[in-house]
């Protein structure tokens, strides 16, 4: 087990020090800047700091964890606070010299958008959730003939189906990120991102429910519950993290690590500066006057509520409400035999 919480502990770290690079780099640690001011004497030295944090932290967390001093849940929960605070720490840095030294006086402001993302929008492939649910079937019929068959036998895989549905038409209907300097450019790379994204999420509510199906052919002794059988269980979802994490190297936050389709020179105007309206050191987004429910994160890769929005306020009730009814046990998670 031991080594399991050190692979834990190198996978936050990369988690971590890959943000920076993954980021736009008109938001770096979550701070809007212009352009021409990315290559900022500040900024770079925000992320020296921020990655000699990172190689240290590790070395520290698997050192306590190899000696024992600390439970390794407590050391990957310190590690995972040390590092949102060094994050944050940077991005006060940034923040600072942009209002000190006021990166975007004499500039022209805009937000671009991209009417054909309305008029021919990105839709989801739908024939892609096909596997997701034949396997929903497959586990409702195993299930059934091995004396299991009831609601809670078919509720995880239809719940995996239903909310991949809801998260797809969401996702594809959300405020598109497009750069007002170069919004051709940048709505080309969202378009092919976007449908990525898509592609990406039906096919792994297939490998959630294929997993889904393994374990619950465990528990219902169908199959016996041995090392081989457990890790072929979860290579799909092994499978569907390593595709994640490769499109997500590729593609850049929101694609901006995507070909250039085309040439296209730069505008007089800079991306609107819209700091205001984010929290958290660009995790958490709240604008009252912004009718878009989902946003793509500035820290991080994909999308978040804006809490200004009553809908938002309405999904983490219902969240809260499900994990308090769960906690309780008035909601109860599958049984073998049930």
């Amino acid at each position: 087990m031991i080594w399991l919480h050190l692979a834990l502990i190198a996978f936050i770290a990369a988690a971590f020090g890959s943000a920076p690079t993954l980021a736009r780099p008109t938001l770096p640690f979550g701070v809007r800047i212009p352009a021409k001011r990315s290559g900022e004497a500040v900024i770079l030295l925000a992320r020296r700091r921020y990655n000699r944090g990172i190689g240290l932290g590790a070395i520290v967390a698997c050192a306590v964890v190899l000696f024992g001093w600390l439970a390794p849940e407590v050391v990957v929960l310190a590690l995972t606070a040390v590092y949102s605070l060094l994050g944050g720490l940077a991005h006060r840095s940034i923040a600072a010299a942009k209002r000190e030294e006021g990166w975007y006086s004499g500039t022209r402001q805009a937000v671009s958008t991209d009417t054909s993302l309305r008029s021919d929008p990105v839709r989801p492939q739908w024939i892609l959730l096909t596997p997701s649910v034949v396997l929903a079937v497959a586990t409702a019929v195993s299930g059934w003939l091995a004396g299991a068959a009831g609601f809670s036998t078919v509720f995880a895989p239809i719940a995996v189906i239903v909310l991949t549905s809801l998260m797809a038409v969401a996702i594809s209907r959300a405020r598109p990120e497009i750069d007002a300097a170069q919004p051709a450019v940048s709505a080309s790379r969202y378009r092919e991102y976007l449908h990525g994204v898509l592609a990406l999420l039906l096919i792994s509510a297939g490998c959630v429910n294929a997993t889904l199906l393994v374990v619950s052919l465990q528990r219902w002794g169908v199959v016996e519950t041995t090392v081989p059988v457990t890790i072929v269980a979860y290579l799909p979802l092994a499978a569907a993290f390593i595709a994640w994490l490769g499109f997500t190297v590729r593609t850049g936050d929101a694609g901006h690590r995507l070909p250039r389709a085309g040439d296209e020179p730069e505008t007089r105007y800079e991306q609107r500066d819209d700091d205001r309206h984010w929290y958290a050191a660009g995790m958490v987004y709240l604008n009252r006057n912004d009718p878009a429910l989902l946003v793509h994160r500035r820290v991080g890769t994909y999308w978040t509520l804006n809490l200004g929005h009553p809908i938002a306020w309405v999904v983490l009730a219902a969240v809260a409400v499900a994990g308090v009814l769960t906690a309780l046990g008035i909601v109860t998670l599958p049984e073998k035999g049930t």
